[in-house]
């Protein structure tokens, strides 16, 4: 339907929302004042509410004409749509009746034992509610307003629980809780961008205006993993602006489910031939046990993060990206070179603001930023660090002691540091850790040799 109309009308229909605000405020405002100056028996306020409900009245009017050019994309359920609208009509017209009552326009003296001005005014406040909902369902979907209410909500489908990654079905565990985290929002019953809706698989497999969703064994040619990846620039990248992007681990979950799976909707994980790093990342989403690595450390559960707090991080110069939807877990990075050895106390303050989420941060990376022994006593309270890179830091073997107590750390990398041999007891107390990347500090390659006859002990890297 889209294709036939205007981009101009569609323009113009997109102020809608922005629009619809007006009645909605001048018509509320008109009735506290209605309530206000019958409890004080103020008639000093009469002119107020009749300019009230006549603003109302016009930015009706004009929000109405923008809805009706917004629908025109056809983008939303036609049956939600028409209750909307009509009920934003009706909205419409009780708002110039009621104003013609409160202007002397129209004299109705007696309304069934109430005053016809309270009475109209009632009316308006509850259409504007309910047309409100509607619109609201037509924006988020049905369930936004009750999905976090403690009664009155469905109950949700809850996925039985496993103990092995070979149990779970690809699409049901994994594909599917990314698209509704992701892609639901904008692409559900009542709201179908694009006439996409990922509601569930006879939807999905429907496809939408553009044609089907995905091509089964064929990533480049399944648009819903190639606006992924466009620039995020790109008129199609999606998702859009203003939207949490997929992370990296969830597109290599969609690829593998279109890619190897087939797009298949049954098949589980225990039936494909599954590359490790998909395993890995598959286990850490269902919160089972890594089977790729040694030490099998899961991840941790977490709390989300205050978007506050993520803004104050990321204002200090800090990049963060979370690795995991909706897990709480983060990487934090702070770029090469932001700290010189000269002003290195200002690393003090930085770190002093990851605290409120050291327990979300999984990986770290200062690299080349002046970090001092100091500063990883300030580290060591980041308890769940799973991977930490410190290269081209002056840090000695000091430091290495203000992090022996984080027993998630599984690569630690130190290469063109101060450490030497000494350090290595302190890597030993490290029960999780695999991997110290070495190279470029005074431990010399027989004391590596020495070491590696050691057991439970991690394994040294010297070079590239």
């Amino acid at each position: 339907m889209e294709n036939n109309v205007p981009d101009f009308i569609l323009f113009l229909g997109r102020f809608h929302p922005l629009v619809v605000h007006l009645p909605i405020g001048f018509l509320i405002f008109a009735f506290l004042l209605e309530l206000y100056g019958r409890w004080k028996r103020d008639n000093s306020v009469s002119m107020a509410i009749e300019f009230a409900l006549l603003g109302g009245a016009i930015s009706a009017v004009v929000a109405s004409a923008l809805g009706y050019m917004l629908s025109l994309s056809g983008d939303y359920d036609e049956s939600m749509l028409d209750t909307h609208f009509w009920f934003g009509i009706a909205t419409t017209i009780v708002t110039f009746f009621a104003w013609s009552i409160r202007s002397g326009r129209l004299n109705i003296t007696k309304l069934k034992g109430m005053k016809p001005n309270m009475a109209s005014l009632t009316l308006v406040v509850v259409l504007v509610g309910i047309t409100g909902h509607y619109g609201g369902n037509l924006t988020h979907g049905s369930d936004y307003l009750v999905k976090y209410a403690p009664f009155g909500r469905e109950e949700k489908v809850v996925l039985p629980p496993i103990d092995k990654l070979e149990d779970a079905a690809v699409y049901d565990y994994l594909v599917n809780p990314i698209l509704d985290a992701k892609c639901a929002s904008c692409h559900n019953s009542s709201k179908k961008k694009g006439g996409l809706s990922f509601q569930d698989s006879i939807d999905i497999k429907k496809g939408g205006k553009n044609g089907e969703a995905f091509i089964a064994g064929n990533v480049a040619k399944s648009e819903m993993i190639r606006r992924t990846m466009l620039d995020p620039h790109h008129e199609d990248y999606m998702p859009p602006e203003g939207k949490t992007p997929l992370t990296d681990e969830e597109k290599s979950i969609l690829t593998f489910w279109i890619e190897k799976a087939n797009a298949d909707f049954r098949v589980k994980m225990g039936e494909l031939e599954t590359p490790e790093e998909i395993t890995s990342i598959a286990s850490n989403m269902l919160g089972l046990e890594d089977v790729t690595g040694k030490s099998g450390i899961p991840l941790p559960k977490a709390v989300q993060v205050n978007e506050e707090i993520l803004k104050d991080i990321v204002g200090a110069g800090f990049k963060v990206r979370e690795l995991i939807f909706e897990s709480g877990l983060y990487e934090v990075v702070l770029p090469p070179h932001f700290i010189s050895s000269k002003n290195s106390d200002e690393l003090d303050g930085k770190l002093e603001k990851l605290l409120p989420m050291k327990d979300n941060i999984i990986w770290l990376s200062l690299k080349d930023n002046g970090v001092q022994d100091r500063h990883l006593k300030t580290i060591g309270q980041f308890v769940n660090l799973q991977k930490v890179e410190l290269e081209k830091n002056p840090i000695t073997d000091l430091g290495i002691a203000e992090i022996t107590g984080i027993q998630s750390i599984t690569g630690l990398n130190l290469y063109e540091t101060k450490i030497t041999a000494s350090s290595f007891d302190n890597f030993i107390k490290m029960k999780g850790l695999e991997r110290v990347y070495a190279w470029g500090t005074a431990i010399t390659e027989d004391e590596v040799a020495s070491f590696a006859k050691k057991e439970n002990r991690p394994a040294i890297i010297m070079g590239m």
